[in-house]
């Protein structure tokens, strides 16, 4: 998917698993997360936008998404995002999403 030096710290990165397009977090907790980077409420880039503690905030209207739940904590989204699972071997970053 992505190695750990693509990712710095409380950073987001666009990558694709398959067809599906994923927003990877490293977050200030030092964990990696994985949401869908397609913004519930206009269909734009979630790993375009900013980090905010846990949070991502989509960059066209500020809807802002919990990295862990994917719960929506910032209007004006109300469908959350959906999460992945996430693994790092040695340098690499996996994300698991299903089919």
């Amino acid at each position: 998917m992505a190695s750990v030096a693509e990712v710095p710290a409380e950073s987001l990165k666009r990558v694709d698993a398959g067809r599906t397009p994923v927003c990877l977090a490293h977050a200030e907790d030092g964990n990696f997360y994985a949401l869908n980077d397609t913004c519930t409420h206009e269909e734009f880039s979630l790993s375009e936008g900013e980090l905010w503690d846990m949070d991502v905030e989509c960059p066209q209207h500020g809807s802002r998404f919990n990295l862990v739940t994917g719960k929506v904590t910032g209007l004006p989204a109300v469908i959350p995002a959906t999460t992945y699972p996430v693994a790092v071997e040695g340098d690499e970053v996996f994300v698991e999403v299903p089919e």
